[in-house]
């Protein structure tokens, strides 16, 4: 489908298209919601679109579906952001970059939670482990959504020439755009992929298991351990291996030259 059919589907069927995205990529799907907010708004220029009634299909929509990671993350605990962060492209920062957002803004992280690659699929069951209030919640979901889309939906009303003019010439090179947009997506997509496996594989390979692990502790040797589990896994699960150390990863740096010092080290996070 061209550029040009694919405004028009999108001029005639907005409020059932955008909702639609916005969904996909708050479970993590990374379908072009953006581009096409931006699209509505230089449509909604020239009077094609109403922009209050595609925000108000994409607030139900949102808290709607969000609503139910809340209830999902307030029943189930940690383990469900686990799950939804292996969604992720990243999925080892994943937890901990949620966590340091969180921390750090408290339920007020889902006003930008929407701007965030990531973040938009984890607050809300996020949220919910940490038990704010439903009316509470809504309240910073509501605004966070209409923000975002607001703003990408104003920012295609005030360019609307802009992007038409971006539109046009696209259209001219449509064909090897679109090939040229999936090579780098697959590309990206992949280096991350091998990147993670090799990761995991010297993890492999430096493991040690835990009866070993035991025999040795129990022989009296001087071995340091480190837990590396982030607050939540550490709330989720409160128990740790007997003499060990809980520290977060942006301190391993800070404690370098103690473990340089140390016969051998042990790092465990799960």
């Amino acid at each position: 489908m061209g550029l040009a059919e694919s405004l028009k589907l999108l001029e005639q069927y907005s409020v059932v298209i955008l909702p639609a995205l916005v969904v996909a990529e708050q479970v993590g799907i990374p379908l072009p919601a953006v581009p096409a907010l931006l699209a509505v708004g230089a449509l909604a220029a020239s009077g094609r679109v109403s922009i209050p009634l595609v925000l108000g299909a994409i607030a139900v929509v949102a808290l709607t579906v969000d609503l139910g990671w809340y209830e999902l993350g307030r029943r189930r605990g940690v383990g469900v952001l686990a799950r939804l962060c292996r969604l992720s492209v990243e999925p080892d920062s994943c937890v901990r970059r949620t966590e340091h957002v969180f921390a750090r803004y408290g339920v007020r992280g889902m006003l930008i939670a929407k701007f965030v690659p990531g973040l938009t699929t984890v607050m809300p069951p996020l949220a919910g482990i940490f038990a704010v209030g439903r009316l509470r919640f809504a309240f910073y979901e509501l605004i966070g959504v209409l923000l975002w889309a607001g703003i990408w939906m104003g920012l295609g009303y005030a360019f609307t020439d802009a992007i038409s003019l971006i539109v046009a010439r696209l259209e001219r090179l449509e064909r090897t755009l679109g090939l040229v947009v999936v090579a780098a997506l697959m590309g990206y997509v992949l280096v991350k992929y091998v990147r993670r496996r090799l990761f995991l594989r010297a993890l492999r390979i430096a493991r040690i298991s835990p009866e070993t692990l035991k025999s040795r502790l129990d022989a009296g040797e001087d071995i340091t351990i480190i837990d590396l589990r982030t607050r939540l896994d550490v709330a989720a699960t409160p128990y740790a291996i007997p003499g060990s150390r809980w520290m977060t990863t942006d301190e391993i740096d800070e404690h370098q030259s103690e473990f340089l010092r140390s016969r051998e080290l042990v790092l465990y996070c799960s």
